[in-house]
């Protein structure tokens, strides 16, 4: 998505990362119906990238495409912690126990990775505003893009992370210990369960823009390494990954610093 002298021009799904050049067909046709189409245009304006000037609509925009993220690439690896409570709920309703719909659990899940998205916005439309990164979807420059990976793999190393990632890892111990069968109880406990979850991946999802934010390759790829990292019993996949994400951070501020990479 390119825009120039105020001019939104779809013809390329390049800047969207790699495996996305299926989409550029179809982009192609959507700027041809946004030319005879002023509320489609307006709409396509509403969801494009923000750009260095600031502007409300832009931040939504960047919130909305962190949100969608998150529930992307997060809700898959929440599987056993939803399943879990499924199993509950299901022993407790046959008991002739009262329960609360799975869904509330998920949504208050999926509250905090919006709280998640809220920040992460915030600090990409900062990056944006400053000049460090030309729009909402293009990857960081060299030197931020090694100390983001250089803290996201140090992060992979931290007692926060283990604590976190055993509590998505056993999430029967949580549910049981402080089952609820109010609404508010339930969301609450989503939402506990949720901060566990962003706790133990934020650093990982910071990664995405090093490789461009709506980079389909990259999310489906870290979509799934969240969930072998869950279902693992190990700390090995933490601490590989945290190795790789070091060593890649290092080995491109080297880069920078001779040169070789634009800073």
């Amino acid at each position: 998505i390119i825009v120039s002298g105020g001019a939104l021009s779809l013809s390329s799904a390049q800047s969207l990362g790699p495996g996305t050049e299926f989409l550029t067909p179809l982009l192609n046709k959507l700027t041809l119906w946004a030319d005879g189409s002023p509320f489609l245009g307006a709409l396509i304006r509403f969801c494009s990238p923000q750009l260095a000037a600031f502007s409300w609509t832009g931040f939504l925009a960047t919130f909305l495409m962190w949100c969608a993220m998150s529930i992307a690439m997060m809700l898959p690896s929440a599987a056993p912690m939803l399943r879990t409570y499924g199993d509950i709920a299901h022993v407790a309703r046959e008991k002739g126990e009262t329960t609360v719909p799975l869904a509330i659990l998920a949504l208050g899940y999926l509250f905090l990775w919006g709280v998640f998205a809220l920040v992460a916005a915030a600090f990409q439309t900062l990056l944006i505003t400053v000049g460090l990164v030309s729009d909402a979807v293009s990857p960081t420059l060299g030197t931020l893009s090694g100390l983001i990976l250089l803290g996201a793999g140090a992060y992979q190393f931290s007692g926060l992370k283990d604590a976190c990632l055993e509590k998505c890892r056993n999430p029967f111990n949580t549910l049981f210990a402080q089952w609820r069968t109010d609404y508010p109880g339930v969301f609450k406990l989503g939402m506990q369960q949720g901060a566990f979850c962003v706790g133990c991946c934020w650093a990982l999802m910071l990664v995405m823009l090093v490789v461009g934010t709506m980079n389909l390759a990259w999310m489906a790829f870290l979509t799934l390494f969240a969930i072998v990292e869950k279902s693992a019993a190990s700390k090995v996949t933490s601490q590989i990954s945290g190795g790789i994400l070091i060593v890649w951070g290092g080995i491109l501020l080297a880069f920078v610093a001779l040169g070789y990479v634009s800073g």
